[in-house]
């Protein structure tokens, strides 16, 4: 059951992740960006209480809202090499992860499975974050970046304390991000 569980999860994250990369719309990328949230509130229900799980998948969809309020117009020109760099960047990174990601589990006390999407999430959102040229870009790398930290971390320490600190600056980077990247598309305009 579980090894159903992780197929299926990381292929909606990996679907996910290419449609986030590819898509010329934000309103989109946002809606993928809730659904990955949502998958790392399933895989974050397996290892904190519910409590702690539910404080993530609410500062998932705060965290979207906020963007949803600064950024829904947004569109950009499609740009076919970019995607092409995108969809090989997906790949990469998720052989890599599949290669090397389960050798990490004797450093860590955590099944391979988590280690696995979390490494994915942490590698993809660093590569995206810094090859991305476009603001919204990066803000949607970041917050993907914590994703993957709050993914491979859950299972050393389920603190109430360290998940409001990451929620807050999830929030706080979701707010500040999305009004930078506002501010500058009035200023291109």
């Amino acid at each position: 059951m579980v090894d159903v569980l992780f197929l299926i999860l990381i292929a909606v994250i990996i679907l996910s992740i290419t449609t986030l990369f590819i898509t010329d719309s934000a309103r989109v990328a946002l809606v993928f960006l809730g659904i990955l949230y949502l998958c790392s509130f399933l895989l974050l229900m397996q290892v904190w209480p519910l409590g702690l799980a539910a404080v993530h998948l609410l500062t998932g969809l705060l965290t979207v809202i906020i963007i949803n309020s600064f950024c829904a117009s947004l569109t950009w020109k499609p740009n076919t090499p970019r995607i092409a760099l995108d969809i090989l960047m997906v790949v990469f990174v998720g052989v890599i992860s599949f290669a090397f990601a389960p050798q990490l589990t004797a450093y860590f006390t955590e099944s391979s499975q988590n280690l696995i999407i979390g490494f994915f999430l942490l590698a993809i959102g660093l590569l995206q974050a810094g090859t991305a040229q476009d603001a919204f870009r990066v803000l949607i790398s970041l917050l993907i970046l914590s994703l993957g930290f709050q993914i491979i971390y859950a299972p050393l320490e389920g603190s109430a304390l360290v998940t409001t600190l990451i929620s807050l600056i999830q929030i706080v980077l979701a707010w500040i991000g999305s009004g930078m990247v506002a501010r500058n598309k009035e200023e291109l305009q």
